[in-house]
């Protein structure tokens, strides 16, 4: 590697760097705080925010990594332009393809790296986040306490007197539910209960009892020895789907497709936006600064906004967008850049 493509890459990676680590610790602190509306119904521990962190990563990394590669590429040029050191580059003879043989391999390489993220590790990583959380609202209805109102087991109202724990097993004594619909309220109490997770089903399982169903005005009660109590709600019927059964479900879904097909789109943003990178960056030392970022507002804002406008409303024949804008990029590249340098 020659002085001209270390002096570059090291001008690169600083102005990409930079970039980055602001972009992702805004992107981290939204997380926190859509974690923060999640302990509003779950407990989470200070290890299970970082465990749903990892979950997250790939799409902090997802949206990030391109934004930051395009912006300080950008502001490399900008910045070389703007130090009269591009005029002396084009002085000694070197050619703006000597600075797309630098950036090409660096968007094939980010190109490759979201496309894996987008087709291996979202799919994993969404479920997991999925069960993760599903997990966290089961476990919370075994942390029943005693002496409480408000709880809640599934659709019943729970009241419970008093807890016993041996061996890492729990037993309610004294228990009583309550349930009302709008044509039927049931009340029970029952002299002792243990709730268990049967293949993530959670049952309520009640000993000694009796219930009591108010309906059209009649009292009617029942006794029972055993009573069992399913909690709908938490049922997991979703199996774990590995990467072909996730796109396979995600194809008969029509949001999910969407979004499948604008991740895709978005997954090339990084080769096909590297023909602009000279044009928006290459200026005249005597241009403003505002100028560049005016443009790269606007190159990112439209790629982005066509991605998502025509996954909707093109399906899959949307994929052909990356395609045709490496074509107009082309053009404008040659008008642009080619004619004057």
């Amino acid at each position: 590697m020659d002085l001209f493509n270390k002096y570059i890459l090291k001008n690169l990676g600083i102005n990409i760097f930079s970039i980055f680590v602001p972009l992702f610790v805004i992107a981290s602190i939204v997380f926190l705080i859509r974690v923060s509306s999640i302990t509003s119904i779950i407990e989470i521990s200070t290890f299970e925010i970082f465990k749903l962190y990892l979950f997250i990563l790939p799409d902090l990394f997802f949206y990030t990594i391109p934004l930051s590669f395009f912006i300080g590429a950008v502001s490399t040029f900008h910045k070389l332009s703007s130090d009269s050191e591009m005029v002396v580059f084009f002085a000694l003879g070197i050619s703006p393809a000597k600075f797309l043989r630098i950036l090409i391999p660096i968007g094939l390489i980010l190109s490759f790296l979201l496309i894996f993220i987008t087709i291996v590790m979202v799919p994993h990583t969404k479920q997991m986040y999925k069960d993760f959380t599903k997990w966290k609202q089961q476990e919370a209805v075994f942390n029943i306490r005693a002496t409480e109102f408000g709880q809640e087991f599934g659709d019943w109202s729970v009241f419970i007197e008093s807890i016993k724990e041996e061996k890492n097993k729990k037993s309610y004594n004294n228990i009583s539910l309550f349930y009302k619909n709008e044509v039927e309220e049931r009340f029970i109490v029952a002299e002792s209960a243990n709730i268990s997770n049967q293949e993530g089903v959670i049952r309520l399982s009640l000993n000694y009892g009796s219930l009591f169903s108010y309906k059209q005005e009649k009292i009617s009660q029942i006794y029972f020895r055993e009573m069992l109590i399913s909690d709908i709600n938490a049922i997991t019927s979703q199996p774990y789907l590995n990467t072909f059964e996730y796109f396979k479900n995600a194809l008969e879904d029509t949001k999910r497709r969407e979004k499948m097909i604008s991740s895709i789109i978005l997954s090339f943003f990084p080769i096909t936006i590297i023909l602009l990178i000279p044009v928006i960056g290459i200026q005249n030392s005597r241009h403003g600064k505002g100028i560049t970022n005016l443009f790269v507002g606007l190159a990112l804002v439209l790629y982005y906004i066509i991605a998502f406008i025509i996954a909707k409303e093109f399906d899959f024949y949307s994929l052909v967008f990356p395609f045709l804008w490496i074509l107009v990029t082309i053009y404008i590249y040659n008008v642009k850049v080619l004619r004057v340098y």
